[in-house]
């Protein structure tokens, strides 16, 4: 797969995943990264918490999709908190800062 035909094929899954976005919480937990290295869960909860309807979990399942099927987060184990931190990958840095300005 050419780097092209990546960035193609991760824009079009953060369109449809933001398509199914109707209070914004997903491109607001998305835009995190893009201000800021590393993340966990809990932060990003503690971030959006205070804006939008949403639980721990949900929070962690987002991030997990995001991670899993559309690919632009890396997670890293951290061993001093005993959990995993979320970062946006660099690659894709750039495809992300595109669709979140649509």
């Amino acid at each position: 797969m050419t780097i092209q035909t990546r960035q193609h094929l991760v824009e079009q899954r953060l369109k449809a995943w933001l398509s199914g976005d109707p209070n914004g919480v997903r491109r607001a937990a998305l835009s995190l990264f893009l201000h800021r290295q590393d993340l966990t869960i809990e932060e990003i909860y503690e971030h959006l918490a205070p804006k939008y309807q949403i639980s721990y979990h949900g929070v962690g399942g987002m991030i997990g999709l995001v991670s899993s099927r559309i690919g632009v987060l890396q997670g890293i184990r951290d061993e001093k908190k005993r959990c995993r931190m979320y970062r946006l990958k660099e690659k894709d840095a750039p495809s992300v800062r595109k669709i979140l300005a649509i």
